[in-house]
């Protein structure tokens, strides 16, 4: 038999709701999330959005206590979107969700702001504890998150140690398939500088081809999240 989540006891009347923004593109998770935390006394969903874009029109209408964001959204990237609301409402909470625990996901989550992370994989249980816990103004991130953190990007040769943001971009580039021109116009510059930052890249990471490039971005997860929309 499926375990339910008991709901939380009765809150005191003057206990305040922890009030909820979601931001996931597959309708039927939203909704079953949504679900989820209308069970409990002390959460409140205050709307859903299916995207990146709408999120952060759904946080500017409603403002709420705490942002749910999962980290791979059309139009407007999930962890971009967090860093939008780290900057612009330094009061909410923003969780990030996903199910990808690689390492580059991980720096990725690192660097954008966000106060917790959740992996889609675990119970419903955990993520009402994260919640709560990012609502009271500690942070989360769980076990597995902390182990890719700890034994992958505390590495000699981690990504983040020998690429720049830049050539980051690039190499995410190239393992899309797109072509120097195709690069250069989706990041601003020029084919013949692509050029150059793919050499240099296969120096650092000491690999003599587009094959090579592939199987360390492979190994690190720059090809996990390739942008979906800008």
């Amino acid at each position: 038999m499926k375990k339910r989540i008991a709901p939380s006891p009765r809150r005191p009347a003057n206990q305040k709701k922890t009030r909820i923004a979601i931001v996931e593109d597959e309708l039927l998770l939203a909704n079953m999330l949504e679900d989820l935390l209308s069970r409990f006394r002390d959460l409140t969903v205050v709307g859903c959005a299916a995207d990146g874009e709408a999120g952060w029109q759904l946080c500017q209408t409603t403002q709420p206590d705490l942002a749910l964001v999962d980290i791979e959204l059309p139009k407007v990237d999930g962890l971009k979107l967090i860093q939008r609301l780290a900057g612009a409402y330094p009061r909410m909470r923003l969780l990030s969700m996903s199910g990808l625990m690689d390492a580059y996901t991980i720096w990725s989550v690192m660097q954008c702001g966000a106060h917790g992370y959740v992996d889609k994989t675990q119970t419903p249980e955990l993520l009402v504890e994260a919640i709560r816990a990012v609502a009271r103004g500690n942070t989360f991130f769980g076990p597995t998150f902390s182990q890719v953190r700890q034994e992958w990007l505390a590495r000699p040769e981690a990504f983040q140690k020998i690429l720049s943001e830049r050539e980051q971009e690039v190499l995410r580039g190239v393992v899309a398939g797109w072509d120097d021109g195709r690069i250069g116009t989706e990041l601003g510059i020029s084919a013949a500088t692509i050029e150059v930052h793919r050499k240099r890249i296969r120096q650092k990471v000491g690999v003599h081809n587009d094959r090579g490039l592939l199987f360390y971005a492979r190994q690190w997860g720059l090809d996990t999240r390739i942008q979906r929309g800008s």
